[in-house]
């Protein structure tokens, strides 16, 4: 985003300054993002001069599915957290902030704009709660070094009061303050409570890039024959007849017209067409439908390949992009929780809780598997890897230490299972 010195305070004329380089430079591409999730393509916006010709607007919700699809890999399962340290303390205040369905959200505008931000705050009881902010609303300053710390976060957006009054809000997030600016005016200077900006940033990848982003272009030309084959359809159905004779009337004409019946000496009657090839349209847009699949990392679970049955590892090679953009994605998610979970233990220490020394992170990537093959290598591994971090492997267990826990209190085997 933007870069300043460090040691930098921002003035009022400073924060209107980035806002309105961030509405110039950033908002474009965040708001078109945000219309094609929305399935408010291009096409939606098509206007011929003619204004008798058909002009059909058939978008279509790639972008949609395209972030469904990626968020359900990523996220259908939720993150396992594991530790040898007592994490209770750790995994209420989770509960509390409505972790699983918050990262849902994270990850759902990190598939749409490549990035995602995460507010922390204390709500009236001092629990610890996470806000996801609309990326369009929020600007981020960083420190212009190689460690490129994030210094200030500007959160800035519109009430409407009623039909003829609006009042702006400015929020300023930094280590030590938070700011609230209304309509030019700051109104309130808090003391920020937590050891750091209470800003977490979840970025998709290092280029912070959407998921269908690098898409839009094959989704409009696919909207575009669409919707243009719907127009050839309707030419077809307003197309003219063509009468080889010059003495027919007006009158006669709409006579014809009315009782669907021709008369009259020699007329000839023929229809004027368009030829098209609807074969080769739909091979166009076959090919283009293979391509923003294949641009977005995303599976095509209607081809006839996902159809057979067929072994995990053969499943994994056709999967081979996804699985990698997958990995990726885990990456970034899980270096902004550890960010996050800074902030969490920093205040967990403050209320005398009891803080683990380290966390364990495991995502499982939703995807067909093969039960027998998960439980033989379960059963190989014994032994070699704790079982905490084998009972996360099983993408049904949420908290594998209480599974472990329940398990042995049931003297039963905890980490083998067969398919039903």
């Amino acid at each position: 985003m933007f870069y300043i010195e460090k040691n930098t305070e921002l003035s009022l004329d400073n924060i209107k300054y980035y806002i309105d380089l961030f509405k110039i430079n950033y908002l474009p591409r965040l708001t078109k993002l945000s219309k094609y999730y929305k399935n408010d393509n291009a096409i939606n916006y098509r206007v011929f001069e003619d204004v008798t010709k058909p002009n059909n607007k058939i978008p279509h919700s790639f972008a949609d599915y395209i972030v469904k699809t990626n968020v359900a890999m990523l996220l259908g399962s939720p993150i396992a957290y594991s530790s040898e340290d007592d994490l209770e303390d750790y995994q209420n205040i989770l509960d509390l902030a409505d972790e699983q369905d918050i990262n849902i959200d994270i990850a759902t505008n990190c598939a749409k704009y490549g990035y995602a931000i995460q507010l922390l705050y204390l709500d009236d009881d001092k629990n610890i709660k996470f806000y996801t902010i609309d990326n369009k609303e929020v600007i981020l300053i960083y420190v212009d070094d190689i460690s490129e710390k994030l210094l200030y976060a500007i959160r800035f957006w519109t009430v409407k009061v009623d039909s003829y009054k609006e009042i702006e809000y400015i929020e300023v997030y930094s280590k030590d303050e938070i700011k609230l600016y209304k309509n030019g005016t700051l109104e309130q200077t808090v003391s920020n409570l937590f050891s750091s900006i209470p800003i977490i940033v979840y970025n998709n990848n290092t280029e912070k890039i959407g998921d269908y982003e690098n898409a839009i272009p094959l989704i409009d030309e696919y909207d575009l024959l669409t919707s243009d084959t719907a127009n050839e359809n309707d030419y077809f159905n307003n197309c003219y007849l063509y009468l080889n004779t010059d003495n027919v009337l007006p009158e006669d004409v709409k006579a014809m017209k009315e009782s669907r019946v021709l008369y009259g000496e020699n007329l000839n009657p023929q229809f004027i067409l368009k030829q098209s090839s609807n074969i080769d349209l739909e091979n166009e847009k076959n090919r283009i439908v293979k391509d923003i699949h294949k641009l977005s990392f995303v599976p095509d679970l209607s081809d006839e390949n996902f159809a057979n049955n067929v072994s995990g590892v053969a499943m994994k090679y056709k999967l081979f992009g996804t699985l990698n953009n997958m990995l990726n994605k885990q990456r970034k998610f899980k270096k902004a929780i550890n960010d996050r979970n800074k902030l969490i233990f920093d205040m967990m220490y403050t209320k005398g809780l009891k803080v683990p020394k380290y966390i364990d992170i495991t995502f499982t990537t939703s995807l067909p598997t093969d039960n027998v093959e998960t439980a033989q290598m379960i059963n190989m591994l014994r032994g070699l890897i704790s079982d905490e971090t084998l009972a996360s492997l099983l993408p049904f267990v949420e908290e594998p230490k209480w599974e472990i826990e329940q398990a042995n209190k049931n003297k039963t085997i905890p980490l083998s299972y067969e398919e039903e």
